[in-house]
Order: C-alpha cells, then sequence, then structure tokens
C-alpha cells in the first residue's frame, strides 16, 4: 500500500473516477430490492486521490502511564478541493448535470473547508445542479435510492469507502484512466 500511495503522489495522480453501473443482465444479482434496481444506478465516485489522512502526517506515542495513542491528519489545502472539484462538475456537464460533494462539515475542520471551496467551484457552473451531503447519510442513500446521484466527489477516505460501497451494490465498479 506504501508503494501504491507513494506511486500515486510522484505521479501527481489527484483524481480517481470510480463508474458504478447496473447492468439489467446482473440486475438480479444486486443485494437491493428490485424496486430500487429497477429505478437504474448509474453514477460516478471522483475521489481526490492524494491527499488526507492517507497522506497526512502519521504518529504514535506513549505517555507516562502507558497508554498509547496513534494520531493521523487529514488535511486539505484549498487549491486541492478545487481541483478536484472542477473534475468532478466538468465530468456532470457530460452526463446527467448533477454534482453531490460529500463531506462532514458537521465535525470536521478539512471538510468544512472542503465545503466552503465546492460552493465556490459551483458558482462557476451555474448549469449544474449542485448540492451537499454528510457523509454518512450519502452512504445510507447509495442503499436506498442510488439513482438520485449522478456525479459524488470527495475526498480520499470518504471516496475509498462509498466506492467499496458502491462495488456491493452494483458488482460493476471500475477505474476510468
Amino acid at each position: 500500500e506504501k508503494g501504491l500511495l507513494r506511486l500515486r503522489a510522484g505521479m501527481g495522480v489527484y483524481s480517481n473516477n470510480r463508474p458504478a453501473k447496473i447492468w439489467r443482465q446482473l440486475a438480479d444479482a444486486s443485494p437491493l430490492r428490485q424496486e430500487i434496481v429497477d429505478k437504474g444506478i448509474d453514477f460516478i465516485i471522483v475521489r481526490e486521490l492524494i491527499g488526507g489522512a492517507y497522506f497526512g502526517k502519521r504518529s504514535t506515542t506513549i505517555d507516562e502511564n502507558g497508554v498509547k495513542t496513534a494520531r493521523d491528519e487529514m488535511a486539505y489545502s484549498d487549491y486541492e478541493v478545487e481541483r478536484i472539484c472542477k473534475v468532478a462538475f466538468n465530468l456532470a456537464k457530460k452526463r446527467r448535470m448533477k454534482v453531490h460533494s460529500v463531506d462532514k462539515a458537521n465535525v470536521l475542520d478539512s471538510s468544512r473547508l472542503w465545503r466552503e471551496v465546492a460552493h465556490k467551484v459551483a458558482l462557476d457552473y451555474p448549469e449544474v445542479e449542485f448540492s451537499d451531503i454528510l457523509v454518512d447519510n450519502c452512504a445510507m442513500q447509495l442503499v436506498r435510492n442510488p439513482a438520485q446521484f449522478d456525479v459524488i466527489v470527495t475526498e480520499n477516505m470518504f471516496g475509498d469507502i462509498l466506492s467499496d460501497e458502491a462495488s456491493q451494490i452494483t458488482g460493476s465498479i471500475g477505474m476510468i484512466p
């Protein structure tokens, strides 16, 4: 894993576009109820790939009482958020014109910055429908009503988790070069 992370960072590969689509021939294999599958599933998760907790500072300490504590920093700059959001909005212009930005702005400062920058970028794409969604709600909505999504943009760890969930409901997740 460390080698892969270094390779991504070294090459500047900051966007991972993960399509999730249900194919009619495989619809019966989905764990979702048939009425949900029948609405169709066709969205793309645009995952920021070289920032956040996977690339932040890490430390493990042991205090004088022997208590071990591990820390992982989840840092994002406005530039990193802006460039991944532009990828998502440009992709949405070629699809169904909808972007959901996923964060955890109710608790994380990095997500509050993410949300602020995403809203700023959205102003440059007035033709694209834009909304925020908290990561926990997004995870629930992916199984409750995946047809509502077109392009989902999010930070590295959330994108990792959500794309794994999407692969379970469709069996078709892949990578667009």
